[in-house]
């Protein structure tokens, strides 16, 4: 069992021990300014549980973490995806009030000007499909309305949403739980787009490279994983919505939504519990949400049997609509069927850079040296017209989500001499 007091105790001197006394509006500033390093304040303001941010703000760190090595993450991955765990119950205690004034422990923020409240930001809503069962788990954003309400932002088309639009049909609220501060094996699998017939809670098993622990409220049915800091029994209403907007992962301020509502019914959490908040549009949110996509494009570009070295969905791109590839090239007319099969994989992609394995593209400026030293040839420059575009770009046409997309082929000549071109070694 992973807690994530036991990843505090196992990051040591390299997370921020915060003890300092703050005012609420200055938590989010002190956690952009820790980045990336994890952060753990014992009392982020007055009264509150303590916090912990930044904790999977870089690949390395959830590595270590996970325990799977450098540079092993996306194998390990990879393969839970062909190994799945089914969850094994387990009798466990939970301190639980059925009283809403227990919410108020929570340090909830708010985390920039122009959103519209306080939000818990590392909610995974766990709720069953009626027709075939499958259990999902998946990350969504929670404005606290106020008591025990929440509303709940849901991508339309996404399996929560299917999963509420059928129990909606059927005239039923949906029974969901809501976790929060859970370890990588959790958050990860949740933040994953899967198969709909595949469970997270399978894949978090996988992950972990043991069966998921899990538990069920009285009467439900429900796996809730006891490794979570605390845990909401909620329903998701289907007569109320709410007004919802936040800054999104690109910080730009999103624009408002009726959203459904959360009524929370009970609430628990597990001893001495650590409160996980994620800065929306910083380095953890990014990596949560982008490397997922990251494993699916190098898995195509794996199928078609292309020798990828690293994927990078980029930071400045909010993790997900620039991506920067790094191959060993087999032939010069490669790179275009890449930057092609990452347009495939990753929808929302709107520009692929191609790189010789040398390049970092990982770094901002390795790619702006390759794009310094092998850039010459115009038809190495690919542009498309027409796609289809993300809603997270603001210059793509939002109505019909049509943008413009782009590839540029920063590999070297398969014939060129490549000394002239590679740095010297200290």
């Amino acid at each position: 069992m992973v807690r994530i007091g036991d990843y505090v105790k196992e990051l040591g001197d390299d997370i921020i021990l915060d003890s300092k006394k703050h005012f609420e509006s200055e938590v989010p500033i002190v956690i952009r300014e820790s980045e990336p390093r994890a952060i753990l304040f014992k009392e982020p303001f007055q009264g509150k549980d303590p916090l912990i941010a930044n904790l999977y703000s870089s690949r390395g760190r959830v590595e270590r973490l996970m325990k799977t090595g450098k540079g092993g993450l996306f194998n390990h991955v990879s393969k839970a995806k062909r190994c799945l765990f089914k969850p094994v119950e387990r009798n466990w205690y939970w301190n639980g009030t059925s009283d809403s004034t227990s919410i108020s422990r929570l340090p909830l923020l708010k985390y920039y000007s122009n959103d519209a409240g306080k939000y818990i930001t590392s909610s995974v809503i766990v709720a069953r499909d009626p027709e075939d069962g499958v259990v999902n788990m998946s990350v969504h954003r929670l404005l606290h309305l106020g008591s025990n309400i929440f509303a709940v932002r849901m991508v339309e088309g996404r399996h929560l949403h299917q999963i509420f639009m059928k129990q909606k049909a059927a005239g039923n609220d949906l029974k969901v739980a809501v976790l929060i501060g859970t370890p990588a094996h959790i958050i990860l699998s949740a933040s994953t787009q899967l198969p709909k017939d595949v469970s997270e809670i399978d894949y978090a098993g996988a992950l972990k490279s043991s069966p998921l622990e899990v538990t069920y409220f009285d009467g439900g049915n429900l796996p809730v994983p006891v490794e979570s800091e605390y845990v909401f029994e909620g329903r998701i209403r289907i007569d109320l919505t709410a007004r919802e907007w936040m800054t999104d992962i690109l910080g730009l301020p999103d624009k408002p939504r009726d959203q459904p509502v959360i009524e929370v019914d009970k609430v628990y959490w597990n001893e001495n519990p650590i409160y996980h908040a994620i800065l929306p549009g910083g380095l953890e949110h990014k990596l949560l949400m982008g490397y997922p996509a990251e494993v699916k494009i190098r898995e195509k570009l794996v199928e078609n049997d292309v020798d990828v070295k690293d994927v990078w969905l980029s930071s400045g791109s909010g993790g997900w609509l620039h991506c920067f590839v790094s191959i060993s090239k087999k032939s010069d007319d490669e790179p275009f069927k890449v930057i092609k099969l990452v347009m495939e994989a990753h929808g929302s992609v709107k520009g692929v850079i191609v790189v010789d394995e040398d390049i970092d593209p990982g770094s901002y400026e390795d790619v702006d040296f390759a794009l310094a030293t092998r850039f010459q040839d115009k038809r190495k420059f690919f542009f498309f017209e027409g796609m289809r575009g993300s809603s997270l770009d603001p210059s793509s046409d939002q109505e019909k989500l049509v943008t413009s997309k782009w590839g540029l082929d920063l590999t070297l000549p398969i014939k060129i001499d490549r000394n002239r071109f590679l740095r010297s070694r200290m």
